[in-house]
């Protein structure tokens, strides 16, 4: 992945933002001719004495020398536990999938509006779906207060899994089960999703790019860990490019390629945890970090 920069308008100029902060900027030119860059303030900076301690954190195999945090503690214990329960968890599940009716993407679309699932007597209700798509015979799990609203979107260009998406319209057949929380022996959407992941494996051999959430925020390792996330999110939080990181995918490769810019170890734990602060910072700062 090499150096990919962003470009947006602000007042006069057209910006060119890169994703370790550096800027510059040009003015548009009524008869479209070559325009001259400019230095512009930077979006953010790292110093160089940033840099070395969050390489040192990163580079450091000597877990041994970190206390381990209580809660990541108690992430990687429920781990283990619910991925040795995971084939109890698809017998359950393929249960009643069985049982219940399976839906087509082409149902799905006609069944996001509410008139028409009234007309057909079908309650929206909190739960999961699973997404399987018969030819590649992999899956994809995710949750939702009221799964009409949210499982059509996967089949609907720019508003969900792209991967899905791009299957779909290949023409790859699909069928999607929808599974009220209440029917399971779950009483948590979130562990109900977390658990399902695992039963279907739909990560990291599926669609899924996370695990489901064991914990109601992402979880590091240790402190320091946790104390770099929040140096790098305080920093890129104001950027143009941390406005446009709208899904999962793009949040992922937004934190590689942040790392790789900045020649810093491709920790995975730290790639996928930061990914997860990312998306939890954004959800809870709505207003602050739309789209432009």
């Amino acid at each position: 992945m090499g150096r990919e920069p962003i470009m947006y308008t602000e007042g006069e100029f057209v910006y060119v933002e890169y994703i370790n902060g550096e800027r510059q900027r040009f003015k548009p030119t009524p008869n479209n001719s070559t325009h001259k860059l400019e230095d512009a303030n930077s979006a953010y900076i790292l110093t160089e004495d940033e840099l070395k301690w969050i390489r040192q954190v990163l580079s450091d195999g000597d877990y041994d020398s970190f206390e381990i945090s209580p809660s990541y503690f108690y992430k990687k214990k429920t781990e283990i536990e619910r991925n040795a329960n995971k084939g109890n968890v698809r017998k359950e599940l393929d249960a009643l999938r069985k049982k219940m009716r399976k839906f087509t993407p082409q149902e799905l679309l006609e069944l996001k509006n509410e008139k028409e699932r009234k007309n057909q007597g079908i309650e929206n209700f909190d739960g999961i779906y699973i997404i399987h798509n018969c030819v590649k015979d992999i899956y994809y799990v995710g949750q939702a207060k009221g799964v009409f609203n949210r499982a059509y979107k996967h089949f609907a260009k720019d508003l969900a899994n792209p991967e899905v998406y791009k299957d779909y319209c290949r023409g790859n057949e699909f069928n999607i089960s929808l599974i009220p929380l209440e029917k399971t022996s779950f009483s948590l959407l979130d562990d109900l999703e977390d658990n399902a992941i695992r039963a279907y494996e739909s990560y990291p051999l599926g669609y899924n790019r996370m695990p489901g959430n064991i914990l109601n925020k992402p979880t590091f390792k240790n402190d320091d860990y946790q104390k770099v996330a929040e140096l790098i999110l305080n920093k890129i939080k104001g950027t143009e490019w941390f406005l446009r990181l709208s899904n999962g995918r793009k949040r992922w490769e937004y934190t590689y390629r942040l790392l790789l810019e900045y020649k810093l170890p491709l920790d995975i734990h730290f790639i996928c945890t930061f990914s997860e602060v990312i998306k939890e910072y954004k959800k809870d700062n709505k207003k602050s970090t739309y789209k432009k």
